[in-house]
């Protein structure tokens, strides 16, 4: 009888360590890119990664999106071409490693733009890894929409508001007269709320130099009131939203 559980031990033994030499680390580089504009990365607070196995749940790896947006020439002045690489070596990225033994379908979570917690997105994706098949370069490159938005009032004498809002691409790329990413290309809007009704819709007007609207209103009641400000890009899905409260003393 010993003899035979010693048998039984040293093959389990064995068919474990088996399953230990099949498993291969696998390496997955893994990019956040803003919708009509350039990738994701420190400038904004990074972005973080968060790798589930798609079918258990259970976590494979986790980390961060850090480097800088990539080349403004390569991703908006000129066409991108089919297969072209759209990345260089400084582009923020995060290099995932795996260490699984058969394929799996695995799912990609991703949170940004972290030091902008008003406009904190989540997009995520589910894909196929395959042992020892490394997939860098530039990877797997999910998209995230949205503006940041930072919105704030000042109210002075006579119920009169003033709405600012703050607003750039979701990678920090910046909204200007002129530029790549034109104020006129958006609408800017402040919704203004009391007792959870709106009573107002103002539109708000670039000021510049960088992302900066702003409108005046004047106020005829007292009482506190929530101004919803929002950015969006019709034709590309781009939305921003932001939320301040402010009182009024008549």
């Amino acid at each position: 009888m010993k003899t035979l559980l010693l048998i039984m031990t040293a093959f389990f033994s064995l068919s474990a360590l088996n399953n230990v030499a099949l498993a291969k680390e696998t390496a997955i580089m893994i990019r956040a890119k803003a919708v009509d504009a350039k990738f994701i990365g420190t400038s904004v607070g990074g972005v973080r990664v968060v790798i589930h196995d798609s079918e258990t749940g259970e976590l494979l790896d986790e980390g961060w999106i850090k480097g800088d947006t990539g080349s403004t020439d390569t991703l908006i002045k000129t066409p991108i071409t089919r297969g072209e690489n759209l990345s260089t070596e400084s582009t923020a990225g995060y290099l995932a490693h795996l260490d699984i033994d058969t394929p799996k379908q695995v799912k990609i979570t991703l949170f940004a733009p972290y030091a902008y917690r008003q406009s904190l997105q989540e997009a995520s994706i589910t894909t196929w890894v395959i042992p020892g098949e490394d997939m860098i370069g530039d990877g797997i490159i999910i998209k995230m929409p949205g503006f940041i938005v930072d919105g704030w009032t000042h109210v002075t004498d006579g119920g009169v508001v003033e709405l600012f809002t703050k607003a750039s691409l979701l990678c920090g790329c910046p909204i200007t007269a002129d530029g790549y990413w034109k104020a006129s290309d958006y609408k800017v809007k402040a919704i203004i709320m009391q007792d959870d009704k709106v009573i107002n819709e103002i539109p708000l007007q670039f000021v510049g130099p960088m992302g900066l609207f702003s409108a005046k209103t004047t106020m005829k009641t007292s009482g506190f009131f929530k101004a919803i400000i929002y950015i969006i890009d019709n034709k590309t899905g781009n939305v921003g939203v932001d939320r301040t409260m402010f009182e009024i003393n008549l």
